[in-house]
């Protein structure tokens, strides 16, 4: 008997141990702080429609592409759907996208079908030329 309470004790401190939280993880821009890639806030993206392509897209945030610059995009609170996002749309009411306008994700894959409005919260010029953190860099090599 006193094994069997022994063994159960110590699976629930174990159990208490791996649900202890740790640091939050960093979201949305913050977790490019120190990145030598992230540049300057703008308040606006113009000819929007010239937006080519995406990448480096999570909950938070996604990567802009419009020719050669880019544009890293935060959006308020999380849109779930676009860290799986396999097409975007840009929804503003102007030529030029600003904080407030939405990027409409679809995804056909998943637990969800359709699309989704997230509204754009910070608008980041990004270099992607300037070298990543070294964290970074390692933990993806090559």
């Amino acid at each position: 008997m006193k094994h069997i309470i022994l063994t159960v004790l110590a699976a629930t401190a174990l159990g208490a141990c791996a649900s202890a939280p740790g640091e939050p993880a960093e979201k949305g821009i913050a977790k490019y702080a120190g990145d030598a890639r992230l540049g300057e806030k703008t308040n606006k993206i113009c000819f929007a429609s010239s937006i080519d392509g995406f990448s480096m897209n999570d909950r938070d945030t996604v990567l802009l592409h419009d020719g050669k610059k880019r544009y890293m995009v935060e959006v308020t609170g999380t849109c779930f759907d676009l860290e799986n996002a396999e097409s975007i749309g840009l929804d503003s009411p102007t030529s030029c996208l600003t904080p407030g306008d939405s990027i409409i994700v679809a995804e056909t894959f998943g637990e969800t079908f359709g699309s989704r409005r997230c509204m754009i919260r910070e608008i980041y010029e990004w270099d992607p030329k300037a070298s990543e953190p070294e964290e970074k860099a390692e933990e993806n090599p090559g």
